[in-house]
This record gives structure tokens, C-alpha cells and sequence, in this order.
């Protein structure tokens, strides 16, 4: 009697513990679902320029500038300030169509970064978000309705009101100009390098290619690698030309590359070294047409002995023509 009594009682809490399991779970998927139907913002329905929080690139810069100010000033772990000023500066370089506003998926970004996890990247929004540098807005498609790519906004920083704050500010000797950012408070004696040589890019990289390259990496140091990987393609291709007349060559390349990169059809993946790759095999392709076209300017014979040797018919064909007869 004892033990079908306690069978009983097992089984009414085990059967609550379900009910409850599922009514949690129901509830969850409730408000989910209700979180994303109040997503108001249609991103191909709406005019991104409605969302641009800068009239021009230099306004944007000088906020930028000012908010890293704020990450520097902050108490951060310095590793973590990298990231975020990093991440910032990422931004900015994407909201060049509309100063402010950018809306590169999570997922790009981590790539661009060497992140595993898109959530990592996530993270750092949010915590720009939390300082008051980053607006984020979250937007659905117009075909599903469905919750997509999120809206990044960099926010004008606000004006300081305290007296002793608008002091320390007068310490800072901040340089805009092309995104350069000098720091000589006590309290923090740095140069942002990537900023000072974002812009100086080597005297003899041809300015088309620097354009080419800039919108996804604009960083000094992987724009003069890039342009390594064509001047080692030419090298090996011993072309007599210049490689400074070789510029049509050169453009090609980095164009045909950066295209394949967007479009993901490089295999090694969506990454700066798959692009590394893919451009020294394009250029050193192109150069070899290059070479093949001196040699032939040089000595018109080759051509012609090749196309000598392409007319002429192999020993099989006249075996098989002596053997074959007349109808």
C-alpha cells in the first residue's frame, strides 16, 4: 500500500516537473517571438541616409578620435581597449557611404578580425553600446520578416559640462587630419600608430591600387603586402618591362582578386591570406602572358614555329591515312 502510494506521488511531482519544464519553454519561445516582432525598422524598406549620424568624413573623424579618447580614459584591460578602438576604427572605415552608419554582419566582421565566434564581436558592440559610442538597431527583412543584419550607429559624443574636464581636454593636442591622433596628457603619453600611418601609404604603390585595396583593408601594412605579392609574381616572371609600366597588369590583378574575395569563390575562405594567395597566382599569371607577348615581339619565329608545329599531323594520323584506302 505504501509503495503504490509513493508511486503515485513520484508520479504526480514528475508529471508537475513537465508541465512546468514546458510551460517555462512556452513561455520563452513567447517572448521571443514577441522581442521580434517589435523590430520596426524593414531594412530594404527604409533610406539608410535617414540613419546617418554625420553631415561629412571629417565630423565622423573627429568623433571617432574624441570617443577614443573615452576607451583610453577608460578602466579596461589594455588588451580589451585594443579590441574596442580597433573595432571602432573598423566602423568608421564602413561608414563612408553613410557618415555613421554601418551594417556589416557579425560573422564578416569576426573574419576580418580572426575571431571565431561572431558572438565575440557581439560582445564588443555591446560594450561601446554601454559607453555611449555605438548605437545598435536591430532590423528585420521585408520577404519574412524575419530578424536580420543589425544597424550600427557611432554616436556625436556628448559635450562635457565640468569645468575640469574641459581643462584636461585643453592637455590633449589631438591632430584630425587624416585620422591622426596624438595624445600628450600626463596621465597618457601615446601615439596611435595605425592612424599616423593609415594614410602613408609607400611612394611608389600606385594610387589606384591603394583605392582598390583601402575599402576592405585599409591598413598600411597589408596594403604594401598585397602590392609584395604582385612585385614577387612579376620577379618571377622575369618580364623585361618595368613593373611601373606594368600598372594595367597590376590593376587587373588586385581588381580580379578583391572580386573573388567578395564573391567567396577563393577556396581557401573569406580571409586576408586566402586573398594573399589568390592575388600572387593571378598576377603571376598575367605576367607570364606579358612575357610570352615580349618574346614573341622580340622574335616573330616563335610564333610562327608554333604554329607551325600546331599544322603539322602527328605520325599516327599519316599511319593511319597510308593504311586507310580510296572508296
Amino acid at each position: 500500500m505504501n509503495s503504490w502510494f509513493f508511486r503515485l506521488m513520484l508520479e504526480d511531482v514528475v508529471d508537475a516537473h513537465i508541465d512546468s519544464v514546458f510551460f517555462l519553454f512556452r513561455n520563452q519561445r513567447r517572448a521571443t517571438i514577441m522581442a521580434k516582432s517589435k523590430i520596426d525598422v524593414v531594412i530594404d524598406k527604409i533610406d539608410k541616409s535617414e540613419y546617418a549620424t554625420f553631415q561629412s568624413m571629417e565630423e565622423l573623424r573627429k568623433a571617432v578620435n574624441v570617443h577614443v579618447h573615452t576607451i583610453q580614459d577608460s578602466n579596461l584591460r589594455p588588451s580589451t581597449k585594443r579590441k574596442l578602438i580597433s573595432l571602432l576604427d573598423y566602423l568608421r572605415d564602413h561608414s563612408r557611404v553613410y557618415f555613421g552608419l554601418s551594417f556589416r554582419r557579425r560573422s564578416i566582421i569576426a573574419e576580418h578580425f580572426g575571431v571565431n565566434k561572431a558572438d565575440t564581436v557581439g560582445d564588443w558592440l555591446k560594450r561601446l553600446s554601454d559607453m555611449g559610442i555605438v548605437r545598435i538597431i536591430p532590423t528585420k527583412r521585408s520577404r519574412d520578416m524575419k530578424q536580420t543584419v543589425n544597424l550600427v550607429q557611432i554616436l556625436p559624443p556628448s559635450q562635457p559640462t565640468n569645468g575640469d574636464k574641459q581643462a584636461q581636454e585643453e592637455e590633449k593636442i589631438e591632430h584630425h587630419e587624416d585620422n591622426t591622433f596624438i595624445k600628450t596628457n600626463t596621465k597618457d603619453h601615446s601615439i596611435r600608430k595605425e592612424d599616423i600611418y593609415e594614410e602613408v601609404y609607400p611612394s611608389y604603390i600606385p594610387h589606384k591600387f591603394i583605392m582598390r585595396v583601402k575599402p576592405l583593408f585599409p591598413n598600411v601594412k597589408k596594403v604594401y603586402e598585397l602590392f609584395g605579392k604582385v612585385r614577387l609574381a612579376y620577379l618571377k616572371s622575369t618580364v623585361e618591362k618595368p613593373l611601373e609600366d606594368l600598372e594595367s597588369i597590376t590593376l587587373t590583378a588586385i581588381s580580379d582578386s578583391m572580386s573573388a574575395l567578395k564573391l567567396r569563390r577563393i577556396k581557401k575562405g573569406y580571409s586576408y591570406e586566402a586573398l594573399k594567395g589568390y592575388l600572387y597566382g593571378t598576377a603571376h599569371r598575367l605576367f607570364l602572358e606579358e612575357k610570352r607577348r615580349e618574346s614573341v615581339r622580340k622574335n616573330p619565329d616563335l610564333l610562327m614555329n608554333f604554329l607551325n608545329k600546331q599544322s603539322r599531323k602527328s605520325d599516327i594520323v599519316k599511319k593511319l591515312e597510308t593504311l586507310s584506302t580510296a572508296w
